[in-house]
């Protein structure tokens, strides 16, 4: 499977709550990807948990390797 930066910031945006901006680039070759995700379901959270987050919406891409690199910039919007 061929993923894009439309499939990862959909699959963001319906999966977690108050998203207000979510960004994903290709870092290099179609499976290191970078994420920047602004959502209220970040706030009060410190970053590994606003990570976590993010991890388990794309636990199905990362574990069959699809993602193979994920960097994330997760805030909350308070």
């Amino acid at each position: 499977m061929i993923l894009t930066a439309q499939d990862i910031e959909d699959k963001l945006k319906e999966q977690l709550e108050g998203v207000v901006s979510v960004t994903a680039t290709d870092l290099k070759g179609g499976n290191h990807w970078g994420v920047a995700i602004q959502a209220s379901d970040f706030n009060g959270l410190n970053r590994v948990k606003q990570q976590q987050l993010v991890y388990k919406v794309l636990a199905d891409e990362l574990a069959d390797e699809t993602i193979h690199a994920l960097t994330i910039q997760a805030k909350g919007t308070e």
